[in-house]
């Protein structure tokens, strides 16, 4: 938790400033705190006016571990010990006030690359046993509880840029897991945000490139069992998403099947068996004997019956040739 003193603001500026830090740093409503002790506060935020600034140094001159920012009229704000004042971006409040993370945490890492990291969280989400941090070259990106199927993220992805799920899934070479404690666990996550697990790794498993194992078995008509129903915030306004689960909880089926029989799009179905398979939703296994393809269904029209008439009438002219 930070703590801020904020001086030279009204109660309702006070409360305006402490929001867009918030906002900037991704942090839950408890994770800043407003604080009047100056000896116990974690950040001193002052008007920049000429008086106010004066003494402010002179505080901060005392307590050299503590944040010194200015702020003006309009909320901006820069670092006050600076030299040179430049005003801080969101991405800046985000670094300086988000919690840092010890990545040399109590577990040993567990898997590393896009085929280990794929297994071994289908592996867990099946058991739901267990917490991990998993890292991006190094760098703490999500907290995980399997137990109770929920991540918190550790960095704030900024709204022009990837999201997080687009993020590790383009990068899912480059990531590692690594075990945590329970204790460890909620001391890193004590102050964070928590939200569903499955969801954001659904979206995940939609970008990159990294499945052409996954791609081959498909292609070796390798069938999909779905083994319960996802989440239902996975499939919200996805129709085609509700027709695939209630096919392959009743049987399984191929890729060409699933696209034959419910005359759905390849790429579409694609993207829904990665997800399905990364959130430990399905089995995907590749038959003995590959099954016969799957037949077109027999179109009644009118064209359907003059083609069946043609076809009568050249038989008929060739046996009495």
């Amino acid at each position: 938790m930070t703590r801020v003193l904020v001086v030279g603001s009204d109660n309702r500026e006070e409360q305006v400033l402490l929001g867009r830090l918030r906002k900037a740093a991704g942090l839950p409503p408890e994770a800043l705190q407003r604080c009047v002790d100056l000896d116990q506060c974690d950040l001193l935020l002052v008007r920049d006016t000429p008086a106010l600034r004066s003494a402010a140094l002179h505080m901060a001159s005392k307590r050299p571990s503590m944040r010194l920012w200015m702020h003006d009229d309009d909320g901006a704000v820069h670092d006050g010990r600076a030299a040179t004042p430049v005003f801080l971006d969101d991405q800046q409040i985000q670094s300086a006030l988000a919690p840092r993370v010890d990545v040399t945490t109590d577990g040993l890492y567990l898997a590393s690359g896009a085929k280990q990291v794929t297994r071994l969280l289908r592996q867990r989400l099946q058991e739901r046993k267990g917490r991990a941090l998993l890292t991006l070259q190094g760098q703490p990106q999500l907290l995980i509880d399997f137990e109770h199927d929920q991540a918190v993220p550790l960095y704030l992805h900024p709204g022009a840029g990837p999201t997080l799920a687009q993020q590790l899934g383009e990068l899912l070479e480059l990531l590692a897991l690594q075990e945590l404690s329970p204790a460890r666990y909620e001391a890193l996550a004590e102050n964070l945000s928590r939200q569903p697990l499955r969801p954001l790794l659904w979206q995940m498993a939609q970008h990159g490139d990294y499945w052409s194992d996954f791609e081959r078995r498909l292609q070796q008509n390798a069938q999909m069992h779905l083994l319960r129903w996802p989440d239902f915030r996975v499939l919200a306004h996805q129709h085609d998403g509700f027709r695939l689960c209630s096919l392959l909880l009743k049987k399984p089926c191929s890729l060409s099947e699933c696209t034959q029989l419910l005359d759905l799009d390849i790429n579409a179905t694609r993207a829904f068996m990665r997800s399905a398979y990364l959130c430990g939703y399905a089995e995907v296994k590749v038959p003995v004997d590959a099954p016969p393809p799957v037949p077109v269904a027999q179109k009644h029209g009118a064209s359907a019956l003059l083609a069946r008439m043609w076809r009568s009438v050249r038989g008929r002219t060739g046996m009495h040739a």
